[in-house]
């Protein structure tokens, strides 16, 4: 059976917590069963994902393999609100050809990210500070956790980004850049 968001908000037993600024239930959510199946390891494996403990979530899913010699990213599942805000479905693409197909320097700003929460070896939360206006900005919540297929290397991330988007917004034409997303301390 699948639990609601606020479901998985209960005091698990574990010494980490999200950042105190990220808000958003959804992340929250994410990260209480990430590490409710971590079960004390660097992380779990792709294969311990149940899909059905976490269905509601799975729309805001992104799973990204890690690839060695060059550093990238290869995108192995992209949730349908993930599609829906960035204009189309990417997945089996990596960062490089992302970036090879649109042209857009962008997308090589974000291998640095990455390699930084491969580096973290845990769990990765940050910030998109979207403007939304000349004044004002929407702050939208994420996070990056690791998986491992041996129990000793990064092997994939399962991230989660809240596209909350105030109304009038549009998500494809936001600016989900790296110049925009700023990783938080844990």
């Amino acid at each position: 059976m699948a639990l609601e968001w606020h479901e998985y908000l209960s005091p698990i037993g574990s010494a980490l917590e999200p950042p105190s600024q990220i808000t958003s239930p959804a992340v929250r959510a994410l990260f209480a069963y990430w590490d409710r199946i971590s079960a004390e390891r660097i992380a779990p494996s792709w294969s311990d994902i149940e899909p059905g403990e976490i269905s509601s979530l799975l729309p805001y899913l992104v799973v990204a393999e890690i690839l060695h010699r060059p550093f990238d990213i290869r995108y192995r599942l992209v949730g349908t609100a993930v599609v829906e805000a960035f204009g189309y479905d990417f997945m089996g693409k990596t960062l490089r050809s992302l970036e090879r197909d649109s042209g857009e320097p962008s997308w090589s700003s974000w291998l640095p990210v990455y390699r930084q929460f491969v580096e973290r070896r845990g769990p990765c939360f940050g910030r998109y500070q979207i403007p939304v206006s000349a004044t004002r900005f929407q702050v939208i919540d994420a996070a990056a956790l690791p998986l491992s297929d041996d129990g000793s290397r990064i092997s994939r991330f399962i991230e989660l980004v809240d596209w909350k988007i105030e109304p009038g917004v549009g998500l494809r034409t936001s600016h989900r850049t790296a110049l925009n997303f700023t990783v938080l301390p844990t």
